[in-house]
């Protein structure tokens, strides 16, 4: 074995963390000295520079000093590079001292990270004890505790002696997120096991996911005994009076302001869920995926809410060029169809004026699309139309997606029914667009389009 005493550099080391630290508690004393002053009416506190010395520029000085002697370690330290990464503790001290007595327990690995240099150097100075007290070849023994691996040996008699080299074992080992631990004859090192915190996440994220089982099958067992019972009506409800378009606009505004409000915490803990699922598990895990899968839908659901809850209530009418706010709508619509591998083509005139609230009809176009992109196949293609008929604006969006029969028509229109049941896409974009048209005067339609697949229109009037 080499190098037994600690190196001029790792003793300057060793002193300059240990002055940081002293000069550290130096001036949180003297700034807790001049904001609470003694008892003594007779005690005199330094509020100037001209009452005492200057103790702050002293203070500063001797940050420098210590700043540069850590800078002289650091530049000696980076002559040699070092590799840096998973190192096994076992392997490195079979390497460093062959002749070493090692005992490794039975555990879950001896892998911890780190710098290469800094650990052997550990190690050496840890063996060099043991040896030098013994007499002999030192005995190691090396094992896994939960987190951490444990490097222990038996100083013997004169382990008192030492005490400069254990400082700077102990400092080391904070350094790398450890302690020393010196407990009669025997001197341990304990280092955080390498992939530790990254099996402690995946365990806690099992948790949650299984705890999230468990809660929808609650769920689930009490809605069946809820069914059993028959405390749910499943007759309709009586008839109500038919509200105004407008009205009924403003109340599903209001809605959706609520429910945006609602999904936003939602959304940033689902973000926040998948991004540490991607950190812990890679972003090829199915639980990663399955994550980020629900954040993507969650988002666009909040968009989808925005379209009606950005609507002003009082929106004045005023004369909208149509050509313009549907290329707007395309714009805004791009990213959402390039996510689902989806083209959007425009058909109709380049000037196509109408008296209606532009924000509103806006608000029609981009549901119009965002539900038309929902219901078209990945490589399919979305066509949305404008053309002027009988003195107003006929407007379509013809999607990829398969037509609903005639009788089921105005109940997937109005959300009456589950659309996927006829393999339309399920959210509230279509009922945006069919209480957006019913405000403006017009009312939203499904039919066949021309190649036998759905298509969404309206008809708007300037007296609408």
């Amino acid at each position: 074995m080499s190098q037994e005493r600690l190196t001029r550099h790792e003793i300057s080391w060793l002193l300059a963390q240990e002055a940081r630290g002293a000069a550290r508690a130096l001036r949180e004393g003297v700034s807790q000295l001049r904001k609470e002053p003694g008892p003594s009416s007779d005690t005199r506190i330094i509020t100037t520079p001209t009452d005492g010395p200057a103790v702050e520029t002293t203070l500063d000085a001797l940050d420098d000093a210590i700043s540069m002697l850590s800078d002289l370690n650091t530049g000696a330290r980076g002559a040699t590079k070092a590799r840096r990464g998973r190192i096994d503790l076992a392997a490195l001290l079979m390497d460093l001292s062959p002749n070493t007595r090692l005992a490794i327990e039975p555990g879950a690995g001896t892998e911890v990270f780190g710098d290469e240099q800094d650990l052997r150097r550990m190690l050496n100075m840890l063996v060099t004890q043991a040896g030098s007290t013994q007499g002999g070849a030192a005995e190691v023994k090396i094992r896994r505790q939960a987190e951490w691996v444990k490097i222990s040996v038996e100083l013997g008699p004169e382990a008192g002696t030492q005490e400069l080299e254990r400082r700077w074992l102990s400092r080391m080992a904070t350094r790398h997120g450890g302690w020393v631990e010196l407990e009669g004859g025997t001197q341990s090192i304990f280092l955080p096991a390498d992939g530790a915190s990254d099996q402690r996440e995946v365990v806690e994220l099992r948790k949650e996911l299984e705890q999230a089982q468990q809660l929808g099958e609650t769920y689930a067992r009490e809605l069946a005994a809820v069914l059993t019972a028959g405390d749910i009506r499943t007759e309709p409800p009586p008839a109500v009076a038919h509200r105004g378009g407008s009205q009924r606009f403003e109340v599903l505004q209001g809605a959706a302001q609520a429910l945006q409000r609602s999904l936003k915490a939602m959304l940033e803990g689902l973000r926040a869920d998948a991004a540490m699922a991607v950190s812990a598990l890679g972003e090829s895990s199915p639980l990663a995926q399955s994550l980020q899968k629900r954040a993507a839908t969650a988002a666009e659901m909040a968009f989808d809410l925005a379209l009606a809850a950005d609507c002003p209530f009082d929106e004045p009418k005023s004369r909208v060029a149509v050509a313009d706010l549907v290329k707007t709508a395309v714009s805004d619509a791009e990213s959402r169809a390039a996510r689902h591998g989806v083209t959007v083509v425009v058909k109709g005139p380049p000037s196509l004026p109408l008296s209606t609230r532009p924000k509103t009809l806006l608000a029609l176009l981009r549901a119009l699309l965002h539900h038309a992109i929902s219901a078209t196949p990945r490589d399919g293609e979305v066509v949305l139309s404008a053309y002027a008929i009988d003195g107003g604006v006929l407007i379509s969006a013809q999607d990829g997606g398969p037509s609903v029969t005639e009788a089921h028509r105005a109940d997937v229109l109005r959300n009456r029914t589950d659309p996927s049941a006829f393999g339309r896409p399920s959210g509230v974009a279509l009922l945006i667009a069919e209480a957006a048209a019913e405000s403006l005067g017009g009312a939203l339609e499904l039919r066949d389009g021309p190649d036998g697949e759905a298509e969404v229109w309206t008809l708007l009037t300037a007296h609408g």
